[in-house]
């Protein structure tokens, strides 16, 4: 443990060096938002980055913030962000920062993307989306767990009456994964059977979802990359997170085109008609599993 934590000092003073030395203007910022983020003086009142930076943009006249020490502009204004992801989207890439956040998780799937790869990405959903029978593959999906699962379940326990309870946010969650894993992959994990706990899968889903968020969050952002060099922490626990998710992925794909997808309906089976990259097949159906579970955040 020692020997982890002197490496970890190492690879700290290290970072910092380099950081002064290559971006040294930007750190003798004294504005009081730099300030603040380097002497950590936030954490006094926010659990986090994300709670602070709210409350920097709902206190600003503009709605945007700038740290300057990190070269990044936020911001909560509604015609920049109509600028930013519609008029002029082109002029804002993600940039390597950002992706290198999410490259474990997303990889080059679309929510991690700039360019050509972005814009062949977007085409393929909206022609494969847009045809009818995916679309009636997805409402049939949707139906069947209704009917087979989610009201039984709720029907079981109200005709209990014994006054039990019952969480509606981890049923709506259940749910959820279910319809976008048979969507997404033409796997159901069974998350809505209650007797069950919840899948592999998921959970490792869902700490990686986490995980690879709390990057965005690391102060100083180079912590996360020497905690995942040194196999530390959070970048262990989302190292062994998406050791699963890539190998369930993977064995999917490979067993779906062994058996062959053209009979298929599920997207993973649609994508496949187009792309051969196993790699790249399983970042896009990831971000496409990422995308439908967001959709139901505000159920649950």
């Amino acid at each position: 443990m020692e020997l982890h934590f002197l490496l970890l000092l190492v690879f700290s003073l290290l970072f910092l060096s380099l950081a002064l030395l290559l971006f040294k203007p930007r750190l003798l910022c004294d504005c009081e938002i730099c300030r603040a983020y380097m002497t950590s003086s936030w954490s006094e009142n926010y659990l986090n980055l994300c709670d602070w930076y709210s409350d920097l943009l709902r206190r600003s006249p503009t709605k945007t913030i700038h740290i300057h020490v990190l070269g990044n502009t936020v911001t909560a204004n509604p015609d920049n962000v109509e600028y930013i992801l519609n008029t002029n989207f082109d002029n804002f890439p993600k940039g390597k920062n950002f992706s290198a956040i999410l490259a474990d998780f997303l990889g080059r799937g679309i929510f991690n993307v700039d360019g050509d790869l972005w814009r062949f990405q977007k085409k393929m959903a909206l022609l494969e989306l847009a045809h009818h029978s995916v679309r009636s593959y997805g409402f049939e999906i949707v139906c069947h767990e209704i009917r087979s699962r989610l009201v039984p379940l709720l029907q079981s326990v109200a005709g209990k009456g014994d006054g039990g309870g019952l969480d509606l946010q981890d049923v709506f969650r259940r749910f959820a994964f279910d319809c976008i894993c048979k969507f997404s992959f033409g796997l159901d994990p069974m998350c809505l059977e209650l007797s069950l706990p919840m899948s592999d899968f998921a959970v490792a889903f869902d700490a990686a979802s986490k995980l690879s968020a709390e990057r965005a969050m690391a102060v100083p952002p180079v912590l996360w990359k020497i905690k995942r060099i040194l196999n530390l922490g959070s970048e262990r626990e989302l190292k062994q997170s998406m050791k699963l998710i890539n190998m369930l992925a993977g064995e999917v794909i490979r067993q779906r085109r062994k058996m062959g997808f053209s009979t298929h309906r599920d997207l993973l089976s649609q994508f496949m008609r187009t792309v051969s990259d196993e790699t790249f097949l399983r970042d896009i159906v990831v971000s496409f599993l990422l995308a439908g579970l967001k959709f139901y955040t505000p159920w649950t």
